[in-house]
């Protein structure tokens, strides 16, 4: 009896054994998924904080309760943060103003890039913006497809670039084919692009004190080592969508 109990018991140890392995392998295995899965929220709202949007609109005075309520009920609303640049008019909470601009001069074509360079050097300094790392300059004739902006900022993540950008869309291209000056066009900066702009306003390194065109303004900042387009795709356009419809020259490719 105690030979066959002694048996029995060497059995079952060794079957024991033989069970625990799965499960303490089960056990690894919730772990890890677990983590990693902890680890992906993470990683997901960490991009998610990082690619928010401030866009700002050069709005002109005759054009601020007309065309500008359009944007703020369209692609507006779909930004982080909005705000247009314009003289104040009245003090409606729908189209809010940025403060620092309230009493700007009227937004003319010529003093579009003057006023984007003196918001972009604004909002680098401004500790209530900080969080914000994309920025994305218009006008009041724009229309940003906002789920596609998205889909571009996230195509700049994921390659890790850590450099000054800019995101101009086909500025350079309607100058160079066509001679077709556009001012106000659709532009996307990263943080370090408008840090970049700074520097070179405190080291007098501007590149011109009369630009007036977008492409003046692309030449500007590939001169102040900005990266500019560093992706190839044709996510935004220089001109209104009218424009490109009704001009044979042109072939847009929507997406």
């Amino acid at each position: 009896m105690f030979s066959y109990n002694r048996l029995c018991s060497r059995y079952s140890n060794q079957y024991r054994l033989f069970y625990s392995i799965p499960i303490f392998a089960f056990f690894i295995c919730l772990i890890w998924f677990i983590n990693s899965d902890n680890a992906k929220s993470i990683y997901t709202e960490g991009i998610s904080k990082s690619s928010e949007i401030f866009c700002f609109v050069l709005s002109a005075n005759n054009q601020h309760l007309t065309s500008s309520q359009a944007i703020v009920y369209s692609w507006g609303k779909r930004c982080d943060r909005f705000y247009f640049v314009t003289r104040l008019q009245n003090t409606s909470a729908d189209l809010m103003m940025l403060e620092r601009f309230e009493k700007t001069i009227d937004i003319k074509p010529t003093t579009i890039t003057q006023h984007t360079l003196n918001v972009l050097r604004y909002l680098d300094n401004e500790l209530l913006f900080s969080s914000y790392q994309w920025f994305i300059r218009a006008t009041d004739d724009s229309f940003v497809i906002i789920p596609n902006l998205r889909r571009l900022i996230a195509q700049l993540q994921i390659k890790k670039y850590d450099n000054p950008i800019a995101y101009v869309g086909d500025v350079e291209r309607m100058h160079e084919k066509y001679n077709i000056k556009t001012s106000g066009s659709v532009m996307l900066f990263n943080r370090k692009a408008l840090n970049r702009f700074v520097i070179s306003y405190i080291e007098k390194r501007r590149c011109s004190f009369n630009m007036i065109y977008d492409h003046e303004l692309v030449t500007c900042m590939k001169q102040i080592g900005i990266n500019v387009n560093p992706v190839d795709d044709n996510l935004i356009l220089s001109l209104n969508l009218s424009t490109y419809k009704m001009d044979k020259r042109f072939k847009v490719t929507y997406k």
